[in-house]
């Protein structure tokens, strides 16, 4: 029986490590993905700055390298927020913070979207290439649902704060 004792509070892996693990994992993933970002706008651009060929695309190609901006924005605050569970401070106001501001910009990029969809149709149109619209609309919807769902998760981290503080506050 002691023998087993020892051996589970030698070997048994603590649930913090497991956590920094998971973060861990999500900070690469964040990274990898930041890099494909900004390795697709640098693609875009030499094809803005050398390509004779691209008609009235070029406009649309500026436009969603401005969107990165935002873009990226996002996934430094997620890699921030990642930082404060690391720390122990996920029910915190810089928390909610965080999600306020990835909740922003995704709608920012939404927004700029929706402001080129007229443009991006008429060149769609032009070309006969629905598959341009589809994207358009895909690059509206996609941010559009993460802000919304980072704006509920803001929205249940702050009502979980409050119940915190009002039973630290309970005897």
């Amino acid at each position: 029986m002691r023998n087993r004792l020892v051996y589970q509070i030698m070997f048994k892996p603590e649930p913090r490590t497991l956590e920094k693990g998971s973060t861990l994992f999500l900070r690469a993933v964040l990274l990898l993905f930041s890099l494909v970002a900004i390795s697709v706008c640098a693609l875009f651009w030499y094809l803005i700055l050398t390509s004779e060929s691209l008609g009235n695309y070029r406009p649309i190609l500026i436009g969603a390298t401005f969107t990165t901006i935002p873009f990226l924005y996002i996934f430094y605050q997620s890699f921030q927020l990642l930082n404060f569970i690391d720390r122990n401070l996920a029910l915190s106001n810089n928390s909610v913070l965080a999600l306020q501001k990835i909740t922003f910009s995704s709608f920012i990029i939404s927004g700029l979207y929706l402001i080129g969809f007229p443009f991006i149709y008429s060149v769609a149109e032009r070309d006969d290439a629905p598959g341009v619209i589809l994207i358009n609309l895909i690059m509206i919807g996609a941010p559009l649902v993460v802000g919304v769902f980072a704006s509920i998760l803001q929205k249940l981290l702050t009502s979980a704060i409050a119940y915190k503080s009002e039973n630290e506050l309970t005897i």
